[in-house]
């Protein structure tokens, strides 16, 4: 009776960690909530002193199961003398107009941006969990899957909404690592996450059930964007 009493404890014990211990994974203490995931966009850089602290950071993040996290190396600190080898100007660009979008003078690295919605620095878990924190867990309003070749997207649009851009992230997956040659990390590895490499537009979503042409030969995160192509993420699809 004793070993049956101790069993059902352990049972009991261990249900009532269990949500707590997932909320750990990634180093935050925040419930996770797979059917909306957050789009975590990292803008890091090769000359930046910070960044590869903040690259590991998504590196961690990347373990939740409501986190689709990828990185944009830009080249806002090229000027110091050393030219980030991964860097192209339409990542710059992406970066720039979030920021005018989201109504900060900026850019800054290492900048995460959190599902287009808001942004914050990337260096400190504690930071991140602030803003990670704030998030809808209903329903992305757009419904978005891989068909082969193609990108089903359905759904209706919010109100005041009367398009979205199909924005197409392709990545290289998992983990990537370089050792610059120069600048503020000189002779140090960084690693990144799901290193982006090209960019594109493929077409506009206004409602309703929508094919769009994407393919995704190594790996690629398709959103759906409010208004254009750095709007607040209205679905969103992973393919690895």
């Amino acid at each position: 009776m004793r070993s049956i009493l101790a069993t059902l404890a352990s049972a009991l014990l261990a249900l009532a960690i269990a949500p707590s211990a997932l909320g750990q994974r990634g180093g935050m203490n925040v419930p996770e909530h797979p059917t909306r995931p957050v789009v975590m966009e990292l803008f890091s850089s090769q000359g930046c002193g910070n960044c590869p602290v903040a690259n590991a950071n998504i590196v961690k993040l990347a373990e939740r199961s409501d986190v689709i996290a990828i990185t944009f190396p830009v080249n806002i600190w090229d000027y110091l003398g050393w030219d980030d080898t991964f860097a192209k100007p339409e990542f710059t660009e992406r970066q720039k107009l979030y920021n005018r979008a989201l109504g900060y003078r900026g850019p800054y690295t290492p900048q995460v941006v959190y599902s287009g919605r808001l942004h914050g620095p990337g260096t400190n878990i504690a930071q991140i969990e602030e803003r990670f924190a704030v998030r809808d867990i209903s329903p992305y309003a757009a419904t978005v899957s891989f068909e082969k070749d193609l990108v089903l997207v359905s759904g209706q649009l919010p109100d005041k909404v009367t398009k979205a851009g199909i924005v197409v992230a392709h990545f290289h997956p998992g983990l990537t690592k370089v050792t610059p040659g120069g600048g503020a990390n000189k002779g140090k590895p960084m690693t990144y996450w799901n290193l982006v490499t090209k960019l594109e537009q493929v077409g506009e979503w206004k409602g309703g059930a929508q094919r769009f042409p994407v393919r995704c030969p190594e790996g690629c995160v398709v959103m759906v964007q409010k208004g254009g192509a750095e709007g607040e993420i209205l679905g969103v699809v992973e393919k690895h």
